[in-house]
């Protein structure tokens, strides 16, 4: 009786130890998060240098010539848009449809500040970098739930029902 109770006890802390070492995330699946985190900081800083460009150009380009230059880039913003959302398609990668999204969502407020700029000047700077908080929290929250995707993934490729009735 005691050996049988030995024997369960020491498959049960087999059993615990193989779980532990699935529960560690590999180096290949970290280098995965670390691939898509590095990716979206690249757009993060790209939309927070874009939105300081912004903000710079109302105090230093002629209002008319600072209006043409928005008209633009939200040309060139949707231009951008539609080139992503096709090589998305042909890609079939969601990940692409997103960043064509945030783009898209970039143009419709850069063709949005035209009208702020000619109707409220005063609070004009305080838009921008409101958005460009918005924008950060956006990317970050996007950050970690990216990061508990790959990791939940990685979690479901580790469930073996087979193995553990074998046990």
């Amino acid at each position: 009786m005691k050996r049988e109770e030995r024997k369960k006890n020491e498959n049960i802390e087999k059993l615990g130890e193989e779980l532990e070492k699935k529960k560690q995330i590999p180096k290949t699946v970290k280098e995965k998060i670390n691939a898509k985190v590095f990716e979206n900081m690249i757009i993060t800083a790209i939309v927070m240098i874009y939105l300081a460009a912004l903000n710079f150009g109302m105090y230093n380009i002629p209002t008319d010539t600072y209006k043409m230059d928005l008209k633009v880039f939200s040309i060139i913003l949707y231009i951008g848009t539609v080139i992503i959302f096709e090589y998305a398609y042909k890609k079939d990668e969601g990940s692409l449809w997103i960043h064509g999204i945030e783009i898209m969502t970039i143009a419709i407020f850069t063709l949005y500040l035209i009208y702020l700029y000619s109707i409220n000047y005063a609070t004009f700077s305080t838009l921008i970098v409101s958005t460009a908080v918005v924008f950060l929290v956006y990317y970050a929250i996007k950050l970690v739930i990216i990061q508990r995707k790959i990791e939940k993934e990685y979690q479901k490729s580790l469930i073996d029902i087979n193995e553990i009735v074998k046990k």
